[in-house]
């Protein structure tokens, strides 16, 4: 992927900025502090990862980009909106989400966006996030995103946590409360309450008792504050004292203890001026004649000296190998021994296809652990038998069951309204006759008010229409009170008689219904000998209820254990299978590589034996023709310098150390020689110059008797006498502001500060140890008393406890099995995520192992094109330790680095995950931001040719301050003039980019 133009609308110091750069090569994007180097390197990143949060206000712009298929996008961040168009289609998905496998803001910045800081070392390879996005990925399918996600799944299943609300913990909670609830049947309800009241005040009691024990701690912690202070309150008073006995050099010169030392010092360089003057100026130099054989042999001298450090180096690994060669063989036949047991004394094979080994090993191990579990995996049949019934009781159907059901309700309806119809007819029965004649005489005297209304119209002239009214309404009421008094008359026994019918009904219906129902109870009974007999009906029939669910279950369990039991036996006719073919594959590899007695598991050991065996047999004949070398080199310097000391008539032996030593005599001589002819001229200069230092003496002692008047010291030992106690006194001012400093730490705060100077002054550690050992006591006391209350709780749940009896929980028991059966389904689930991330765990560790190297080899290169070829990169087999090889293939380790190489390593790395992650998904632009700082002009002119190469594939981005880095841009521009997209310069100045 490459950015093909930048639309900075409105960004940071960017205005209505648009800039296309070039898709390839290195582009130095060179600016001062401030100039909008930071903002454009923001501007990327927000483009391919949206605005952090709460940094996108007034933040407008757009970037045209071309993927590896050739097809161009525009991404659009326009604050909160954001987009992405094809000129046809609108996008509203991340670039990352769409095209980079979920690549992050951070992951991009480990590995593409690199600052000076950002060199971090070899431990980036580390990062989970690194990991996942370039070592585990293959064919579109991330292993540790797939690991993470079924570790999310296993967490909405589960929380281990007694308040989580996930399904396994919901349904976990349910058992609890199920248990809870059938507990809760047995409990006494007024006693019960009684002892969770008295259980309450246990509580309340415990909880005084805690805020009691917590004040006497704070009050403990406000008394252990003085005693923290009281040394360094004893150390700052003794210091004050003693300032104040040192008070007369309080007033010293600040700097007189300075000036004298500076004195004394420069008097005592100008005297040893002096005295190496004086006694160069008394040794003779003059040239001897023996010198003449040593200037003739002088250049052949140089030549042996220069190959010095070849012919130690050449005796230094001759030596230390005298001690590796018989490890070597030791090594050699020990590993040989080690083998011995799995080749069965023959040969060890040259090449053995180990990663084929390890394959059918894994299989032979994996298919007998899946045997050895299909064997323990046998279903248990959980079925229960059904206690023998009582064969004397006949069983009864379920259609007799609900015929009886019936009959037995409506009984009940038929009791309970033969008690009311009793309760009505002994009312009516005691109700005395009626008597009263009311409503005939109020009829009469209607009927009088009608013929008054009447007569008043026809003789008085009343109004007509009102007077008829009444008359007839009268008339009406009349008839109505006299209808009335004739049905009161005869209502009471028409009722009797009524309800009397009703009673013989009902009694002759519950009589056919006790029949029908088999319910024999005398008809004389009362209600209670009726709910008793019906009572005993309904507990037959729950008690036959309960044994056809429980009938029905265990036929369900019994054909579940049949379906379980063929698919067991299923199961292990694959695993049989899969085990001897698995065998079979093992038995032809170990005859073709030799190992005839290797068993599976011993093939990790197997391999690094037989590697360690390849690798030492090859490091030991390549050393034995190295030392051969060795010696023919070490021979010829060694006849060489045997004519040289001939010539110089010097009897040493030759070895290294001689011939440096001679060497030093020589190098002595020449000089000597030349000393001599200009010796003259300088034992006059010596003299010149001994005179300038004495004169300078005069004066610096001069300036020490004024320092003296100055301080009031009769003599020197009377002046380092004050110059002692006034460095006496500062460090006695040193130690009291120190402890002071320090009680201002311990009291924290103003207030505590003056409480605990007053608390100083006035007690002693006496008063505050009682003061302490009183809270103390007061917190022994305390914990006692809870001790009794929570002895006293104990008890009482206790009593609680035994409250529970035994009762009938069919019902709740049911469902708490059928609830269990689904919490178990669950966590078969979970259990099965749970062992699926394990696997992908296990398998992405194994890929890892293989993937890294590759990422180091490539780092290697990248190293070497850096360096020239003096150094290239190798990993331990873990992967766990690094090393940089020279062009002397040294081993050098990550401790041993330069800055410069580990920075040069570093850059290396994180290219070569770029250009892993460029192979696996995409490639993107590199943004490198002042990384070549730390490195001299070489290295730097080195990096830039690197990088200039691997710009003509890649995109990058150089962000530098540094004038130095842009003259060295400019020149590897100059030198790579006839190329194409190799160095792009920019200049970017306040907003603005221009190229340079």
């Amino acid at each position: 992927m490459k950015i093909i133009q930048m639309d900075l609308e409105d960004f940071g110091i960017y205005h209505n900025i648009t800039w296309n750069p070039p898709e390839n090569g290195l582009i130095v994007m060179h600016g001062h502090n401030e100039s909008g180097k930071t903002t454009l390197m923001k501007y990327v990143r927000s483009m391919f990862f949206g605005y952090l949060r709460g940094d996108w206000q007034g933040l407008y712009g757009h970037m045209d980009i071309r993927r590896m298929n050739g097809r161009e996008y525009r991404i659009y961040r326009n604050e909160k909106e954001s987009y992405i168009s094809t000129g046809d289609d609108t996008m509203h998905e991340e670039p990352s989400t769409l095209w980079w496998h979920g690549l992050d803001r951070q992951t991009y910045d480990k590995i593409f966006a690199m600052g000076l800081e950002d060199l971090q070392g070899f431990k980036i390879l580390s990062n989970d996030e690194v990991r996942s996005h370039f070592f585990s990925v293959e064919g579109g399918v991330r292993m540790g995103v797939t690991r993470r996600d079924l570790i999310r799944l296993m967490g909405e299943l589960l929380v281990a946590s007694p308040q989580g609300k996930k399904t396994v913990n919901v349904l976990l909670n349910e058992q609890k409360e199920y248990d809870q609830h059938i507990y809760s049947l047995a409990y006494e309800e007024s006693e019960f309450a009684d002892l969770q009241a008295k259980e309450q005040e246990t509580h309340e009691e415990e909880n005084r008792i805690r805020i009691s024990i917590t004040e006497t701690k704070h009050q403990i912690e406000k008394i252990s504050m003085p005693i923290a202070a009281w040394e360094v309150y004893k150390r700052g008073q003794d210091a004050l004292v003693q300032m104040q006995a040192l008070s007369e050099v309080s007033q010293f010169p600040e700097n007189g203890a300075q000036r004298w030392n500076e004195l004394e010092t420069k008097i005592g360089e100008i005297d040893d001026q002096i005295k190496q003057l004086e006694e160069a100026s008394q040794k003779n130099s003059a040239y001897k004649e023996e010198w003449n054989r040593w200037i003739a042999c002088g250049s052949q001298l140089e030549n042996l000296f220069r190959q010095i450090p070849q012919w130690k180096q050449g005796e230094e690994e001759i030596a230390n190998s005298q001690q590796k060669e018989a490890s070597w063989k030791l090594e050699i036949e020990q590993l040989k021994k080690s083998m011995n047991g799995w080749t069965g004394g023959s040969e060890i094979s040259r090449v053995v296809d180990w990663e084929t080994g390890q394959a059918v090993a894994t299989d032979v191990a994996l298919y007998r652990q899946e045997q050895e579990k299909w064997e323990a995996s046998r279903p248990k049949n959980v079925g229960v038998e059904l206690p023998a019934d009582d064969k004397g009781t006949p069983e009864r159907t379920k259609e007799e069951w609900q015929e009886i059901g019936s009959a037995v309700n409506h009984i009940q309806q038929d009791l309970i309204e033969q008690d009311k119809v009793k309760e009505q007819l002994t009312w009516l029965q005691e109700e005395p006759a009626e008597t009263s004649r009311a409503f005939l005489w109020f009829g009469g005297l209607l009927i009088l008010a009608a013929a008054v209304l009447a007569v008043g119209v026809i003789l008085y002239g009343l109004d007509q229409t009102a007077g008829y009214i009444g008359s007839g309404v009268c008339g009406v009421l009349a008839v109505g009170a006299f209808w009335k008094q004739n049905t009161r008359t005869n209502r009471a026994p028409e009722k009797i008689g009524e309800l009397k019918g009703r009673l013989e009904y009902l009694h002759g219906h519950i009589s056919a219904l006790a029949e029908k129902a088999g319910i024999t109870v005398s008809e004389d009974s009362d209600k209670i000998a009726w709910d008793t007999r019906l009572d005993e009906v309904r507990k037959q029939y729950m008690e036959w209820k309960t044994r056809e669910t429980k009938g029905e279950w265990e036929k369900q369990q019994q054909v579940i254990y049949d379906s379980m039991v063929k698919k067991w036996q299923d199961d292990g006719k694959v695993c049989r299978r899969n085990l001897e073919d698995s065998e079979q594959r093992w038995s032809k590899w170990r005859q073709i590589s030799g190992l005839m007695n290797l068993e599976a598991a011993q093939v990790p050991a197997a391999k690094d034996c037989w590697e360690k065996w390849s690798t030492i047999t090859k490091e030991y004949q390549d050393w034995m023709e190295q030392k051969e070398n060795w010696k023919k080199i070490i021979s010829q310097l060694r006849d060489d310098a045997e004519q040289v000391f001939r010539e110089i008539h010097v009897s040493e032996t030759v070895t290294p150390q001689s011939i440096e030593t001679m060497y030093r005599r020589w190098q002595d001589i020449r000089i000597q020689a030349e000393v001599a002819k200009e010796q003259d001229k300088q034992q006059q200069d010596r003299e010149e110059q001994i005179a300038r230092w004495i004169k300078d003496k005069e004066i610096r002692v001069h300036q020490q008797r004024e320092l003296m008047q100055a301080a009031g010291a009769r003599s020197e030992g009377d002046f380092r006498s004050k110059i002692l106690k006034f460095r006496q006194f500062h460090q006695y001012k040193e130690v009291y502001e120190q402890s002071e400093a320090h009680i201002r730490l311990i009291a924290k705060n103003d207030k505590n500060l003056s409480d605990l100077r007053r608390e100083l002054k006035v007690h002693d550690m006496k008063y505050w140890k009682q003061q302490i050992s009183q809270c103390e006591s007061l917190i022994a006391e305390a914990e006692k008393q809870m001790a009794a209350v929570a002895e006293r709780r104990g008890s009482i749940v206790e009593r609680l406890s035994q409250m529970a009896k035994s009762d009938t929980y069919s019902k709740m028991l049911q469902e708490k099995e059928n609830r269990k059966t689904i919490l178990d389904g669950k966590i078969d689930v979970w259990l099965t995520m749970m062992y699926a991330q394990y696997i992908l765990g296990e398998a992405q560790t194994y890929y890892e192992k293989v993937r890294q190297p590759l990422v180091i080899r490539n780092a290697g290169d990248y190293l070497r094109l850096m360096t020239q070829g003096r150094y290239t990169l190798q990993a331990t087999f873990d992967g766990r330790q690094l090393f940089a090889i020279d062009e002397n293939q040294r081993r050098i380790p990550e401790k041993q680095w330069s800055s410069g190489l580990g920075d040069q390593i570093y850059l290396a790395i994180r290219i070569g995950l770029a250009m892993a992650f460029a192979q696996q998904i995409e490639p993107m632009p590199l943004i490198l931001d002042d990384i070549l700082v730390r490195f001299d002009e070489q290295r730097q002119k080195e990096a830039m040719h690197f990088l200039a190469d691997l710009g003509k594939k890649e995109q990058i981005f150089l962000f530098t301050c540094s004038n130095e880095t842009r003259e060295i841009a400019q020149q590897v521009q100059q030198e790579l003039s006839g190329e194409t997209d190799t160095v792009h310069l920019f200049e970017i100045e306040q907003g603005i980019i221009n190229p340079a």
